[in-house]
């Protein structure tokens, strides 16, 4: 029977669609906390109606924990409180509708009843592991979405445009994307638009003859020609000069250019997989990327989540890159240690797969011939940063989820500060396990300064 599931704090609301979808003769599941619906969705579940705002969360932020879910529901966002920033980001995340309270019993009827015809007739999800993955390495629930929506892709023939920051792994995604398709057997040409100078851009791309310009002592097969057949990958595409993106959009719609002193035009039947880690709806409005041009390209979007929203693949991805780079330079093999994983675990990742891998490659240059690799063999910034990031969180920890007290006990502004400074010095310095110079590192600190505060506070460490 199809399920679904209702996440509300509001009891009428689930009363309301348990009377509504119950008479539609399906089965429905209620649950006032985000907590509650993922545990019932965990059982499995065709749609989730989403409220926004939960005693335990704001919905729109946990789109994707439900949509994460072993069946991977359609999902129904529901509030009173929607705006355009909220619709927008519920769509863009997937949803199905945005609906607005109250529920109408009409509307409610009339989207269910769609939705679930929807889901019906959709084709079974293709599972994913006999993609071939190139290297790309991880079993997260983020990372596997990407991967189906690559396995899918791969399938056919439609330009793909790959979605991420820097370091995510988007040239392994392409990589991947011509393996899986037909065309693996063909030239694989990358094309890096944003090291592309731009007085040769056109003659990089399409080619010239001999004769065409200064220099030109020889014809020359352009990029787009070497990949007749096979598969283009345009790295950084938002990059791409705008002189020749009207060019390229003529390109992408009858595959066929004209070298750069020739009179006749060349074909090309390569399939077109771009990627940038650019807004580039942004740069069209801004007039810094034509829109006809960021229309074609986009055929099928993957987002490559970062590193920060995956970690749980982080331990796999640290053991691969330290594995492969003892096995590169003839070092024996190394052991993770429990202390430096979970080092690796709260760093944020701002560089994503690819400061993961550089980071583990120092870290086996700092332990050399030993076979384990701890914590202080990881770089200093990296260790800095988590060791502030950890002290502003203790610091805050004591004031979050809390009220103000009575108005008479509120301590003054001046009060307040002191308070929270000696808690800052005292969190420190035992974080630093009484490593003053490390501890006026951190803190940004003289270390006569650092004395100072302590002595004020009837902690000094003379």
């Amino acid at each position: 029977m199809t399920k679904l599931l209702v996440v509300d704090d509001e009891a009428l609301v689930r009363v309301l669609v348990e009377e509504v979808v119950g008479a539609l003769g399906f089965e429905v599941l209620s649950a006032g906390t985000l907590a509650e619906g993922l545990a019932l969705g965990r059982k499995g579940v065709d749609l989730v109606l989403l409220d926004v705002l939960l005693p335990d969360g704001n919905g729109l932020e946990r789109i994707k924990d439900f949509s994460y879910l072993p069946s991977h529901p359609e999902i129904l966002i529901i509030s009173g409180h929607g705006d355009g920033d909220a619709v927008e980001k519920a769509l863009r995340s997937g949803v199905w509708e945005f609906l607005a309270k109250p529920l109408s019993p009409q509307e409610l009827t009339q989207t269910v009843s769609q939705l679930i015809a929807y889901r019906l007739g959709k084709p079974r999800r293709q599972e994913t592991s006999p993609l071939a993955r190139m290297g790309i390495i991880g079993n997260s629930p983020q990372l596997m979405a990407a991967l189906q929506i690559l396995a899918e892709a791969a399938a056919s023939d439609v330009n793909v445009l790959l979605l991420g920051e820097t370091g995510v792994g988007k040239e392994l995604f392409a990589h991947a994307l011509h393996k899986n398709s037909a065309r693996a057997a063909q030239p694989f040409v990358t094309v890096d638009c944003a090291a592309l100078p731009a007085s040769l851009v056109e003659s990089h791309l399409f080619g010239y003859a001999k004769g065409a310009f200064t220099g030109a002592d020889r014809s020359r097969e352009g990029l787009l020609a070497a990949a007749h057949r096979g598969t283009l990958f345009l790295d950084e595409v938002g990059d791409l000069p705008a002189v020749i993106q009207g060019n390229f959009l003529r390109v992408l719609e009858l595959r066929r250019f004209r070298p750069v002193g020739e009179v006749r035009e060349a074909e090309s039947q390569f399939r077109l997989v771009a990627a940038t880690n650019r807004d580039l709806e942004q740069l069209a409005a801004l007039d810094l990327f034509r829109n006809d041009l960021l229309f074609r390209l986009r055929g099928v979007s993957i987002r490559i989540p970062p590193l920060r929203e995956r970690t749980e693949d982080i331990p796999d991805l640290t053991r691969h890159a330290v594995m492969r780079f003892c096995s590169q330079h003839a070092m024996p093999a190394k052991e993770i240690t429990d202390g430096c994983l979970d080092l690796l675990l709260e760093y944020t990742w701002p560089g994503n797969v690819r400061e993961l891998f550089h980071t583990m490659a120092r870290a086996c240059v700092a332990a050399g011939q030993q076979n384990r690799i701890f914590a202080g063999h990881l770089p200093t910034e990296l260790r800095v940063a988590v060791a502030r990031r950890n002290i502003d969180n203790s610091l805050q920890a004591p004031f979050q989820g809390q009220a103000f007290p009575p108005l008479a006990d509120t301590p003054s502004l001046r009060e307040w500060k002191t308070r929270a400074e000696a808690m800052y010095v005292e969190q420190l310095v035992m974080h630093c396990r009484g490593d003053m110079r490390k501890a006026a590192d951190i803190a940004g600190l003289s270390r006569g300064h650092l004395y100072e505060l302590l002595k004020k506070h009837g902690k000094n460490k003379r």
